[in-house]
């Protein structure tokens, strides 16, 4: 078998960063090549969740779309080339009012750019619906509710059982309430109760 040389660049690669971009390649290449950044300004109550929803209404898979984030008064949609045109073309709305989009002339890749504040909690088990108590201060039953109902993300990703196991460097993400990062599992308490370090996302 033929050797393939091949070499290769990791696109958003910084912590900040939770979808990557790989390129292949076996000469030089231009990012502009591959991809394409929409800019918008911020309007009162967007959420990521909005605009992603807008994107996938027009019938794009999600795995064309890279990063949606927020820098200062800005947000920015990286998607694979030529999503980015088509989008521009079809515009993206919310709340019934048209956003004012732009395609960069050049992709513009912030670095420390995500904020959130650290937090502590306490759980007795490292069970999903245990994290969701403590990070939605609620009951152990109503975090149960949340979970069967849908309306918790783990890496992403629905997730309906209660009882999955929580590792370092999860996501969680529940509607209404935020995003989370699972910092830091440290020890336990006298009464054998887990101290988890806990990134709470702003943005």
């Amino acid at each position: 078998m033929a050797n393939i040389d091949l070499d290769f660049d990791i696109i958003f690669s910084d912590d900040d960063y939770e979808r990557k971009f790989l390129i292949f390649y076996r000469d030089n290449y231009s990012l502009s090549d591959y991809l394409e950044t929409l800019r918008f300004k911020d309007i009162s109550g967007i959420e990521h969740r909005n605009i992603l929803g807008s994107i996938t209404h027009l019938g794009i898979n999600r795995e064309k779309v890279g990063e949606i984030i927020k820098v200062d008064d800005y947000w920015y949609v990286y998607c694979l080339k030529p999503i980015g045109t088509f989008l521009f073309s079809n515009g993206l709305r919310f709340a019934g009012q048209d956003l004012k989009l732009e395609i960069l002339n050049e992709n513009f890749i912030p670095s420390n750019f995500r904020k959130y504040e650290d937090e502590r909690i306490i759980v007795s088990s490292l069970r999903l619906d245990c994290f969701v108590k403590e990070l939605a201060r609620t009951s152990r039953e109503i975090a149960q509710k949340f979970i069967k109902s849908g309306n918790v993300n783990l890496n992403y990703d629905e997730c309906k059982d209660f009882d999955k196991k929580i590792n370092e460097n999860d996501i969680i993400s529940i509607r209404k309430e935020g995003k989370f990062k699972v910092d830091c599992l440290g020890g336990l308490t006298k009464k054998n109760k887990y101290v988890v370090n806990i990134k709470r996302y702003s943005i």
